[in-house]
């Protein structure tokens, strides 16, 4: 094991997701599927919220590996990431509002003060040998846990996903309601049930209205973007 040292930011959109991005991404879903972890996306070409920095999902380099709210094997494995970051050209992860950077290498977690709480996932930065070269093999061999390389179910882009509004139903209404409980843990939580009901309605309100957005109650892509930036 080893530890990563030194930073490539983004410069511009690349139009899609690197091997090496997929391959963990691969290995993820194949070691931690069954305990809840899900594809919560590579590609996004996006700046960091708050800001007018590209993000990596911009070149395709960033990960955000979905995982349950408060999963004790989620902040193991961030861990492990960070202990082998070396070995698997990670550069950056980023989970429940700490970050690690190869720009500080020996300062373990530091506090994170970005928009998005990163409850919900860990995003994973790769430098870009790593995004180019990494397979999920190489990822199963450092890190084990069981990842065989499963297929990666690519999930739409923000301006892909559909508007809902109150009295809308189903998976995008459940994914809005597991986005804001993970965003807002000190808040009552939402039941994730895909129905679009006035309890969502005012939590949709509540983060328009502290992001900047039109407070309207609708998700449509500039609400999207916000949620799923990363």
């Amino acid at each position: 094991m080893g530890i990563y040292v030194g930073y490539e930011g983004a410069k511009s959109c690349t139009g899609g997701p690197t091997s090496g991005a997929q391959a963990l991404m691969s290995w993820f879903l194949g070691a931690y599927r069954a305990q809840g972890g899900y594809n919560l996306g590579i590609y996004n070409c996006a700046v960091i919220p708050g800001s007018n920095t590209t993000s990596l999902h911009g070149e395709g380099r960033a990960t955000d590996l979905g995982v349950p709210v408060g999963a004790g094997w989620a902040q193991v494995l961030a861990d492990k990431l960070i202990n082998s970051s070396a070995e698997l050209g990670v550069q950056c992860v980023i989970y429940n509002r700490r970050i690690w950077s190869g720009s500080y290498p020996n300062a373990g977690w530091r506090p994170y003060s970005g928009t998005h709480p990163h409850h919900d996932h860990l995003h994973v930065e790769l430098s870009w040998n790593s995004a180019r070269t990494l397979t999920a093999e190489r990822v199963q061999q450092v890190l084990g846990g069981g990842g065989g390389g499963a297929p990666v179910p690519t999930p739409p882009a923000p301006g892909q996903r559909p508007t809902i509004r109150r009295g809308s139903t189903g998976p995008a209404v459940s994914e809005v309601q597991r986005i804001l409980n993970a965003w807002y843990p000190s808040l009552p939580r939402l039941a994730v049930d895909g129905d679009f009901g006035p309890l969502t309605d005012a939590r949709v309100r509540y983060m328009q209205g502290r992001a900047g957005l039109a407070v309207d109650g609708v998700v449509g892509p500039a609400t999207w973007r916000r949620l799923l930036g990363g």
